[in-house]
């Protein structure tokens, strides 16, 4: 692989956070050369060696692919860096930008993707479905009905029955519990003058009982600015980094809900906010229409949501500051609380304007 500064980029874009690259090496082939920056939340390096072995096993030519990187000149197997390289992630690709791009610049409408998030959602009820147990199943349903979360002598004996329950989880779940109770900066303490100790204290119990659920392999991030679809065959590529990991499925529904909100909101500021524009909805009704009924609770999807949001709110506070954008959202926080996640779910049923705020 020629080293990336060698190569023209057909798109490059990034913040203190991340960068990206984009280099084209076929018709239908480009390298996206991802970095993450001083400010990253993230986790920085390929997927964890279990989601590698798992996704080992995927069929080419599958409507929807698992894209997993390389790390500098390396396979994912034996991620050393490249002393140039660095952190670098190299993904190999079918088109230069996301769905998510497409859609806010203009080029696409939602419905067009449509039939593309269906199959994710079926391509990831079944990545979630891979060694789920009977165990991971009954410690869902508990928190769906609302009781006490887990102790620590539970999640103990649940460890000792259930292989995935010794994994930590997820990185972004395990940062935003850690921040949580630690409290550690200005953006903890303002969020703790807007939510109140109660409202605080309700998103502890949920980071604590997200974290605390064993589960199968999870993405740990879901959004169209993470789909890539190959024009030829309307093939989805999904990408997976260090973020995947175990945990119950509810953490990439709920990421998706809050990404496609987010979509919602980001298009409504720009130059494309008609209707058809706006119909983020209908992918999530593609989604959860692929997943089928063996989705997660609603309680712990919407749940999930707001976590992601908090996550998100720590990301735009490291990287970009103070700005309308996010007093907006720190503003509209206390009501997700309040009503549990249910302004981040869009209504069934309805179009382009049924996102509830």
């Amino acid at each position: 692989m020629a080293p990336p500064t060698d190569e023209p980029a057909v798109v490059s874009y990034g913040t203190r956070a991340s960068t990206t690259r984009v280099v084209r090496r076929g018709p239908h082939l480009f390298h996206w050369h991802r970095t993450p920056g001083g400010t990253a939340l993230k986790a920085v390096g390929p997927p964890p060696v279990a989601v590698l072995r798992l996704l080992e096993g995927q069929r080419a030519g599958s409507a929807v692919h698992f894209a997993v990187p390389r790390w500098g000149d390396h396979v994912p197997q034996h991620p050393a860096p490249h002393p140039r390289h660095g952190r670098e992630l190299v993904y190999e690709l079918p088109d230069s930008v996301s769905i998510g791009w497409h859609m806010l610049a203009g080029a696409a409408v939602p419905r067009q993707y449509a039939d593309v998030m269906l199959r994710v959602g079926e391509a990831t009820r079944t990545l979630h479905e891979t060694r789920q147990t009977r165990q991971t199943r009954q410690t869902r349903q508990t928190q769906n009905t609302r009781q006490p979360h887990v102790t620590h002598r539970a999640q103990q004996s649940e460890g000792r029955r259930t292989p995935g329950a010794r994994c930590r989880p997820v990185p972004w779940l395990g940062g935003l519990r850690d921040w949580l109770l630690r409290r550690p900066d200005a953006l903890s303490e303002r969020l703790v003058r807007r939510l109140g100790g109660d409202g605080w204290g309700r998103l502890v119990q949920w980071a604590e009982d997200a974290a605390a659920v064993p589960g199968g392999v999870v993405l740990g991030t879901l959004s169209p600015g993470v789909i890539v679809v190959d024009a030829r065959d309307r093939s989805a590529h999904v990408l997976v980094g260090a973020e995947a990991g175990h945990g119950g499925p509810e953490l990439d529904v709920g990421a998706l809900a809050e990404a496609l909100s987010t979509s919602v909101d980001v298009a409504r500021a720009g130059a494309h906010h008609g209707p058809d524009e706006l119909d983020y909805p209908c992918l999530w009704q593609a989604f959860v229409s692929g997943y089928g009924p063996g989705r997660p609770g609603d309680v712990l999807v919407r749940r999930a949501a707001v976590l992601r949001r908090v996550h998100r709110l720590r990301g735009m506070s490291g990287h970009i500051g103070d700005n309308a954008p996010l007093r907006d959202l720190i503003d509209r926080l206390p009501e997700l609380v309040e009503q549990e996640g249910g302004p981040l779910i869009p209504a069934h049923g309805h179009g382009a304007t049924s996102w509830e705020r």
